[in-house]
């Protein structure tokens, strides 16, 4: 119920807050909610939840509007600025989140995150026009240098290498990958243990139809149930 009440408020403060203004008692008595009286950083502040409500709700495009919202206030708002470029990626807004994410990997090279959630976006965007496998594996390669011994990195150098058709390395990265989350992963969820497992079995699936690891019969190290909270 908090969140249903909490999520009306957002939505009159999407639509420019006159609802949240509209009544008739006096203005001292009045209890609702005046973004009008706030200043830009109360207003930020709100929006930033509003936004995360809407994205743990899954309504990714309501989500996408109330961080563009802040970024209309102050477009240097480092929280917004990172985030929307993952939420442009769940609302399928591929272009807008490789415009987002190429300019911050730019501006902040040495950000192995970026990086990785930019090579993710060339693996595995839905779009064609943007979907770019030899990119997706170069600026995973350069994440891995800065990060060699991030799972997730690992993970989308995998995946980059399987959309490229280079089954044997996909293999071996996400094999990579899953000692690595197996030895350092932390609050791994059920659901992304689930993903991973999944990410093996289908590179194994592709590299022994592809070729037999000459004879090889490589039994698969999959994510430790361990690591998960």
């Amino acid at each position: 119920m908090k969140i249903v009440s909490f999520t009306l408020i957002a939505a009159a403060a999407l639509a420019g807050g006159a609802g949240a203004q509209e009544t008739n008692a006096p203005a001292a008595e009045t209890s609702g909610l005046q973004l009008d009286t706030r200043t830009d950083e109360d207003r930020i502040e709100f929006l930033i939840n509003v936004a995360q409500v809407y994205f743990e709700e899954k309504d990714y495009e309501s989500a996408v509007s109330a961080y563009e919202r802040v970024l209309e206030i102050d477009p240097t708002h480092q929280q917004a600025n990172y985030i929307i470029g993952h939420v442009y990626i769940e609302a399928g807004r591929f272009a807008n989140a490789e415009k987002q994410l190429t300019k911050l990997a730019e501006e902040n090279p040495e950000d192995f995150k970026l990086l990785n959630n930019l090579a993710w976006l060339y693996a595995t965007a839905a779009d064609p026009k943007i979907r770019d496998g030899a990119k997706a594996v170069e600026i995973a390669q350069r994440a891995m240098v800065l990060a060699p011994n991030d799972h997730h990195v690992w993970s989308t150098l995998s995946e980059a290498y399987y959309v490229m058709g280079e089954y044997e390395k996909a293999h071996r990265a996400i094999n990579q990958m899953a000692r690595l989350a197996s030895r350092y992963g932390k609050n791994i969820t059920e659901e992304a243990v689930a993903d991973y497992n999944e990410q093996i079995r289908k590179c194994k699936r592709a590299w022994d139809t592809q070729k037999m690891l000459d004879g090889e019969d490589e039994e698969e190290p999959l994510v430790d149930e361990d690591a998960k909270q």
